[in-house]
């Protein structure tokens, strides 16, 4: 299998999730990572014009998007969904396909359980998918282990949030390279 290069024009990234009682149950020690490295790559992809796809399970059980993430999500609609993969959701689906953009950049919750059925789902649709492997989190390490590993094996592309957001951001020296260095620090 030949990897291409990720091009900003290309990709959309898909945020899955991260909600408030989903958002309690995760793995303790991870939680700050993650919610770091979620918010890292949603501005990477607000400040070079990538698409947004937000999606919630079942919010009237599950609660919105947490304020820490919401608040970098300013206008990006939500898709309220019951489907565990995304891309099952007619309306989910739609918005996605209707991007036009090739490449589907994932974080969210939980790894091993939606984010998992949507990247596979995304695949098998002839997507490119790209995992960000510390910007997934699930209740139990060994689960987010094991989608990764496995995610991996299936055709997707698991990189870190570092990874992703230098390859998209090209070169030093840019504006938004400027504006989004110091959340590397």
């Amino acid at each position: 299998m030949s990897v291409h290069p990720l091009r900003a024009e290309d990709c959309m990234l898909m945020v899955v999730d991260i909600q408030q009682k989903l958002f309690a149950a995760m793995e303790e020690g991870f939680k700050d990572t993650f919610l770091k490295n979620a918010r890292i790559l949603i501005q990477t992809a607000r400040d070079l014009d990538l698409p947004v796809v937000v999606t919630e399970q079942y919010t009237r059980g599950l609660g919105s998007t947490i304020d820490e993430v919401a608040s970098v999500l300013e206008g990006v609609p939500r898709h309220e969904k019951l489907f565990f993969s995304c891309y099952r959701d007619q309306a989910i689906q739609a918005a996605v396909d209707g991007l036009s953009r090739k490449t589907a950049v994932i974080l969210g919750i939980e790894a091993h359980v939606c984010v998992f059925q949507t990247a596979l789902d995304l695949l098998m649709a002839g997507y490119r998918v790209v995992v960000a492997d510390d910007a997934v989190c699930s209740r139990r390490a060994h689960d987010r282990q094991t989608a990764l590993a496995e995610l991996g094996r299936a055709g997707a592309l698991v990189y870190s949030t570092e990874m992703i957001a230098f390859v998209l951001l090209e070169k030093a020296g840019t504006q938004a390279f400027r504006k989004l260095s110091p959340l590397f620090r």
